[in-house]
C-alpha cells in the first residue's frame, strides 16, 4: 500500500511546485507584457490611465516616431551587435585560455596568477583611473574597441573555466595528447576546448547579456553618433525629453503643438521592446545549456 501511494504524492508535488514556478514566471513576465502594450498605447490613453494593461486606444505612433530614427537605430543595432559578438567571443577565448594553464599544475606562475587575478576581484583603480588611462594613455575616446578590451578579462569568469577543466578533463588525457606529440594550443582546442560546451554557453551567454545591457561605458567615451549604442540611443533619447519637459514653459505655441504630438511615454516604451527583444528570443536556445554549465562548473572549488 505504502509503495502504491508514493508515487501519487510525488506527483502532486510535482504539480504544486510546477504551479508555484508559473505564478512566478508570470510575474516576471507581466512586466515585460505591460511594457510592451504602453509601447502601443496612445499618448491621451497614457496621460488618462497611466500605464495599464487596458488602455483607451491602441496605435503604432510610437513606432512611427521611432523610424524618424531608423538610420540610426540601425547603426546603433550595428554597433551594439558588433559589441556583443565581438566582446563575447574574445572574453570566452581569453578566459577559457587562461583558465586551463592555471588548471595545469606543471605550470609554474600557476599559484602567482591565481592570487594576482583574486586580487584584482577585490580591488580596483576605480572610475577615475579607468577613464584616464583608457582615454589619454591608450586613446581608446570614440573607437569601438573600448566597448569589447576593458572587460575581455574576467578573474570569476577565469576560475569558473579553471574549475570545470579540473573537474572535467583528467590529467590521464592531457598526458596521453603530449606523449603523441600535440602542442599547447592543439591540445587545447583539439581536445579540451569540445569539453568546455557547457561552460562556455553559460558565461557567454550571461556575458552576451552584460554586452547587449551595457551602457556606461559607451556613455563615458563615445561621443561621436556613429559610434553609439542601443542603450546610449536610448539615453540621449530620454534626455531630449526631459529637456523639452524641463523647458515646456518656454515654447512656443508652435513647438508647444509639435511636442504634444511626440508619443513620450510610449516612444520610450517602444525602444526599450525593440533592444529587449533579442535577448529575449535568444535566451530559450541557451537555457539547456545554462543550467548545466553552472551546476557542472560548480562541482570543485
Amino acid at each position: 500500500m505504502r509503495t502504491g501511494r508514493k508515487p501519487q504524492k510525488v506527483q502532486k508535488g510535482q504539480i504544486a511546485l510546477h504551479g508555484v514556478l508559473g505564478l512566478y514566471a508570470l510575474a516576471c513576465l507581466l512586466p515585460v507584457l505591460l511594457i510592451l502594450i504602453v509601447s502601443f498605447s496612445s499618448e491621451a490613453s497614457i496621460n488618462s490611465k497611466g500605464f495599464s494593461f487596458f488602455p483607451d486606444g491602441l496605435t503604432l505612433e510610437a513606432y512611427r516616431y521611432m523610424l524618424k530614427f531608423g538610420g540610426q537605430v540601425l547603426r546603433s543595432y550595428f554597433v551594439t551587435i558588433y559589441e556583443t559578438a565581438c566582446g563575447t567571443m574574445l572574453s570566452l577565448l581569453l578566459c577559457s585560455m587562461l583558465g586551463y594553464a592555471l588548471s595545469r599544475k606543471d605550470f609554474a606562475l600557476r599559484g602567482f596568477l591565481s592570487v594576482f587575478l583574486l586580487i584584482t576581484m577585490l580591488f580596483n583603480g576605480g572610475l577615475f583611473s579607468n577613464y584616464v588611462i583608457l582615454s589619454q594613455a591608450y586613446h581608446l575616446r570614440n573607437n569601438l574597441l573600448v566597448l569589447i578590451l576593458p572587460g575581455a578579462v574576467s578573474a570569476f569568469n577565469i576560475f569558473i573555466f579553471r574549475t570545470f577543466i579540473t573537474a572535467n578533463v583528467p590529467d590521464s588525457l592531457v598526458d596521453a595528447a603530449k606523449i603523441d606529440g600535440a602542442g599547447e594550443f592543439r591540445l587545447f582546442f583539439v581536445i579540451v576546448f569540445p569539453v568546455l560546451k557547457p561552460v562556455l554557453a553559460a558565461i557567454g551567454f550571461m556575458l552576451a547579456v552584460g554586452h547587449w545591457n551595457e551602457w556606461q561605458t559607451a556613455f563615458l567615451y563615445i561621443d561621436d553618433s556613429r559610434f553609439a549604442t542601443l542603450q546610449l540611443m536610448l539615453i540621449r533619447i530620454e534626455k531630449e525629453i526631459q529637456y523639452l519637459l524641463e523647458r515646456i514653459n518656454d515654447l512656443s505655441p508652435e513647438e508647444m503643438r509639435l511636442f504634444k504630438k511626440i508619443p513620450n511615454e510610449a516612444t520610450r516604451m517602444a525602444i526599450l521592446m525593440v533592444t529587449l527583444g533579442p535577448i529575449m528570443f535568444a535566451y530559450p536556445f541557451f537555457q539547456k545549456h545554462f543550467v548545466k554549465g553552472i551546476t557542472i562548473g560548480a562541482v570543485k572549488g
